[in-house]
């Protein structure tokens, strides 16, 4: 099976050495509550802000991190040792953009909900 698939690098040219191909459709990560807690997002319209709500695994919320942007958000947690599992990181990287593109088009964020044009806030 030899397919070129066109890889682009931003900043190198990337050699294609590619050993398989994987197909990940459908597939789920199992749950697994982080040992660090977990965050609770929202949107700030007035403020344009996003902001995340870190909570113990006691359901304790213990600090408010705020920002602009997902990216200063996402690495001020990781920085701080907020998330200790990748994919709980992965989620929240997810969620923040989302919560990003939902601030910025005007539509109703709800953490875990898809996104659509017909929540847009009034």
């Amino acid at each position: 099976m030899t397919q070129i698939y066109g890889m682009k690098g931003k900043w190198w040219e990337i050699k294609e050495e590619i050993k398989e191909a994987i197909d990940a459709d459908g597939f789920r990560q199992k749950w697994v509550l982080d040992p660090a807690g977990y965050f609770l997002i929202r949107i700030n319209p007035e403020q344009q802000m996003i902001e995340v709500g870190h909570c113990t695994n006691e359901h304790k919320l213990i600090r408010i991190i705020k920002g602009k942007t997902p990216e200063e958000i996402m690495y001020k947690i990781i920085d701080e040792g907020w998330v200790s599992l990748l994919d709980h990181a992965a989620y929240l990287g997810k969620e923040l953009q989302k919560a990003s593109i939902a601030l910025h088009y005007n539509f109703k964020y709800c953490q875990d909900s898809e996104l659509s044009a017909e929540t847009a806030l009034s």
